[in-house]
């Protein structure tokens, strides 16, 4: 069947959405979801928390820095979580400074 037809309403639109089977997805002719994505959001976190660190005492830092070294290795999926729970809850204590650093765990679990 050729010649796909595809009506479209609203300034959200983006196209025709494929899945090419490499585990990304295009939509709009525009790649999402893909490794690169988790890469980036990564790299934001771990910018976030380097930010938050002048707001915290010597154990908590020691704490995030062993989190940051050991989440830059690659862990497995389980132990990547934990980590970001560890992120996130001492950004939960940390108060406002806290708030990038739980908006960039929670990018990594969307």
């Amino acid at each position: 069947m050729g010649g796909d037809q595809y009506t479209q309403y609203g300034a959200g639109s983006i196209g025709k959405a494929e899945h090419t089977g490499s585990g990304d997805i295009v939509a709009g002719g525009k790649r999402v979801g893909g490794p690169e994505d988790e890469a980036s959001a990564l790299q934001t976190l771990l910018e976030e928390v380097r930010a938050m660190r002048q707001h915290l005492d010597a154990d908590d830092r020691a704490e995030v820095d062993a989190a940051i070294e050991e989440i830059s290795s690659n862990p497995p999926e389980d132990r990547f979580k934990k980590l970001l729970r560890t992120f996130s809850g001492i950004a939960t204590l940390v108060g406002e400074a806290g708030v990038p650093v739980i908006t960039a765990v929670k990018a990594l679990l969307a």
